[in-house]
Formats: C-alpha cells, sequence, structure tokens
C-alpha cells in the first residue's frame, strides 16, 4: 500500500442474525477517523491513492464454512447538495460503484480457540478521485456462505450485510464556514 491508498476492512460471523457489518478504513499510518477538527467523526480519504477492499468471514472451525462475494456496492450521497461535490469519492459520475471481481487465492486462518477466518480481497482497488466533499456512505455486501448446518448437512445461505459511514476528502468541502 502506498502512502495516499486505504484498506478497507469488512468483516461478518456466519452465525450473526445482523446484518451490520464490522468495518475499519486503514491509511499508511493507521485509522482514517478523524475525531477532531471541521471533519470531525468521519473518515478522511486522501486523493490520488486507492481503496482496496478485503472481506473476511468468521465462523467455527467445525461448521466448515466458506464464503464467496456475490458483489460489493458502495453508495455516496453528498451531504453539501448535489452542486457541492463529486457523486463519490470514487467517481464524479457515478453515487454507486460496485466491486464483483474477488481474488481466487483465499488466505484462511485458524486459531486455538477453533474458530475459523477466511479473508477474501478484491482485485481492483477503487481509485480515491475526489479532490473535496462530504458524503454519507452506505456499503452492501453480498455473500453465497457455505457451511455445515446442525445436522451435518452442508447448506448454502445468500446474505447481504451493511455499513453506514460518513465521509469527507480535501478540506470536506464549503460549508459556508
Amino acid at each position: 500500500m502506498k502512502n495516499l491508498d486505504v484498506r478497507l476492512e469488512l468483516e461478518f460471523d456466519a452465525d450473526q442474525v445482523t446484518g451490520s457489518l464490522d468495518y475499519r478504513f486503514i491509511g499508511s499510518t493507521g485509522s482514517i477517523f478523524r475525531r477532531e477538527g471541521r471533519c470531525a467523526n468521519t473518515f478522511h480519504f486522501p486523493s490520488g491513492g486507492n481503496l482496496f477492499v478485503e472481506v473476511t468471514g468468521t465462523a467455527r472451525k467445525a461448521d466448515k464454512m466458506r464464503f464467496m462475494v456475490n458483489d460489493f456496492t458502495l453508495a455516496s450521497i453528498s451531504t453539501l447538495g448535489p452542486d457541492k461535490s463529486d457523486l463519490s469519492l470514487f467517481d464524479p459520475g457515478l453515487a454507486c460503484i460496485s466491486i464483483s471481481n474477488w481474488d481466487d487465492s483465499v488466505v484462511e486462518q485458524n486459531d486455538v480457540a477453533g474458530t475459523s477466518r477466511t479473508t477474501i480481497r478484491a482485485t481492483n482497488p477503487l481509485p480515491l478521485v475526489a479532490k473535496d466533499g462530504q458524503w454519507q456512505m452506505s456499503g452492501y455486501l453480498s455473500v453465497a456462505i457455505e457451511m455445515l448446518n446442525k445436522t451435518g448437512k452442508l447448506v448454502t445461505m445468500q446474505r447481504l450485510f451493511y455499513f453506514d459511514p460518513e465521509s469527507t476528502a480535501g478540506s470536506g468541502g464549503d460549508v459556508g464556514l
């Protein structure tokens, strides 16, 4: 990852009953979350880099869980109004960006507590093109989860997970200050 690049780490548990994703945006020096200043309580993206996306699914090792990402979509809504910023951080003319190509080489890790963690990475990063603005983002992850059910039969479940952060780039845009 280069200085301006950001990694989005998404995580779900195959057994969870909610649709919420655990998410982290990590830059070259750590989290890109701003706690202070004009853009406080937003994820602040650098312009000119790329967003790399990875998804981790967890389950009990005994469940023999595998998953496949069907697609991942990021939707953006400018909080400054339609004429104040690009439609998204990733494309000035598109409010929704989808990733449907994922790396076949899966990284699987098993810990001593009997939990299996499987990570899949998107094959192509999204460019961070917006230079200035504020966006309410929503992310939607569609996955097919294959695992053993309670009777030991291998089943496939289609699941939709989501997250909903607020983000900025540059100065955050002209907010009339």
